[in-house]
């Protein structure tokens, strides 16, 4: 009897060592791990896997690079308004960083929505005025725009 009790106690040491391990497997993964992991899936175009490692990223640590990434990761799969979302976020993170306005101003020109698009560019400009290609943005955007024909009298929805 007592060896049955012996044996029934080991086994339940190793299954408690077993899910203290990867407990503590769990949080010896790092931020730069899981980026990294994201990067790999989105190399592979496993954009699920991708996105499930940035979004364990930015749960871990709420920062801009995950989030950029993620929202990236969102935009490839169509899903927009997460895109931007998550767009929002990296802003609020850092808001001295371009990279954000920018990401948000391709969704909205995806969207139609120029006007929209157009302001994310000058702020994206505004923070970084040596970015060439965000003046180009805004320049295009603009003449897009003007292209935009009104319809009956007002301004086409997708003129916003």
């Amino acid at each position: 009897m007592t060896r049955g009790l012996i044996g029934l106690g080991r086994l339940f040491s190793y299954f408690s060592s077993l899910l203290r391990s990867k407990d503590s497997r769990d949080r010896k993964i790092n931020l730069e791990d899981l980026i990294l992991e994201g990067d790999s899936h989105l190399r592979e175009g496993n954009l699920d896997l991708a996105l499930r490692a940035y979004l364990r990223a930015t749960e871990k640590d709420p920062g801009n690079a995950a989030a950029k990434r993620a929202a990236r990761v969102y935009g490839m799969m169509g899903r927009y308004m997460e895109a931007i979302a998550s767009f929002d976020r990296a802003a609020a993170i850092d808001p001295a960083d371009a990279g954000p306005w920018m990401g948000r101003g391709f969704l909205l020109l995806r969207l139609k929505r120029r006007r929209d698009a157009l302001e994310c560019f000058e702020r994206a400009a505004a923070l970084d005025p040596e970015d060439r290609y965000a003046r180009y943005l805004i320049a295009e955007t603009a003449e897009e725009m003007g292209r935009a024909k009104p319809v009956d009298g007002l301004a086409h929805r997708g003129n916003r």
